[in-house]
């Protein structure tokens, strides 16, 4: 039976997973600098009138920095990820960006001392393969594939910082103020380093709506309140279900299909991160 936190990381991976479809739209129309500081504000600003209520138990130092810190990494790991998306299907990119599942309890271990299974590294080695098949089996990785690799490990990163702070923390407050810090970095950059095309800009809005609302203002802040009474380890399983709803919705919405290589690539790699979690999954 589910939890209360764990349905609400469902609901996350669910919209996350069709996500993908509108990034893939808007990454033939827009820089992703552009597209995910204009996505990033607007969640912003959808949370902004909530944050009125003043709450005593919070800290407000705490917010401030993990506010911060989050919005960084939030500006360096979508950016990534979107960059990739213009040179990649959605389905490969949800699978390759949930290498995050087996980077979150390694970066648990590095930087809270947790324990790892020895089930992980067997998870690594078949995350491995399952990379190198995804990548065509060849070891002459694109700029997408290791863009994505990134992008997964900053993704974790983001998971372990969310953890970390949120006991402490008005989600709310941190979902806006991460949203508002990496949507102006984003902005910056767009404006620094990409053209504008008022056209093409108006044809990537309705992307830009769906994944600033749903996918940045409600699934980023229910994966935050979820955060508050799930394990980083066993809410980064149940996000992992983003890989296969974005296989999915590629192929259904966007008729993108996988190669024989990449589809063993996306099964290695679903097995290893199921691997990964089972240990936690059972003991709890």
């Amino acid at each position: 039976m589910f939890k209360k936190g764990e349905v609400l990381l469902l609901f996350t991976a669910i919209i996350w997973g069709t996500a993908f479809i509108f990034q893939s739209i808007s990454a033939e129309l827009i820089g992703p600098f552009l597209f995910n500081g204009s996505r990033f504000f607007l969640g912003g600003l959808v949370i902004l009138p909530f944050l009125f209520k003043k709450d005593p138990n919070n800290d407000f130092k705490k917010e401030i920095q993990s506010g911060i810190i989050l919005g960084i990494i939030m500006f360096i790991a979508p950016n990534l990820q979107q960059f990739a998306m213009a040179n990649t299907s959605a389905g490969k990119a949800g699978f390759m960006t949930s290498l995050y599942i087996i980077l979150v309890p390694i970066l648990s271990f590095i930087l809270l001392k947790k324990r790892i299974s020895k089930r992980i590294f067997i998870s690594l080695v078949l995350a491995m393969i399952g990379l190198y098949l995804l990548c065509g089996a060849s070891l002459d990785f694109r700029f997408s594939d290791i863009s994505l690799i990134l992008c997964a490990f900053f993704f974790a990163l983001q998971i372990i910082v969310v953890e970390h702070y949120v006991k402490w923390v008005n989600p709310l407050k941190m979902s806006c103020l991460q949203y508002l810090i990496a949507g102006g970095l984003s902005l910056i950059c767009a404006f620094i380093f990409e053209d504008f095309n008022l056209t093409n800009y108006a044809s990537a809005l309705p992307s830009i709506l769906y994944t600033g609302i749903f996918s940045t203002a409600v699934a980023y802040t229910l994966q935050i309140i979820g955060q508050k009474t799930v394990d980083a380890t066993v809410a980064s399983i149940i996000m992992s279900l983003e890989s296969t709803i974005a296989a999915l919705s590629g192929y259904i919405f966007l008729h993108q299909s996988l190669s024989l290589y990449e589809l063993e690539g996306c099964i290695l790699m679903f097995c290893a991160v199921i691997l990964s979690q089972l240990p936690s999954r059972i003991k709890e």
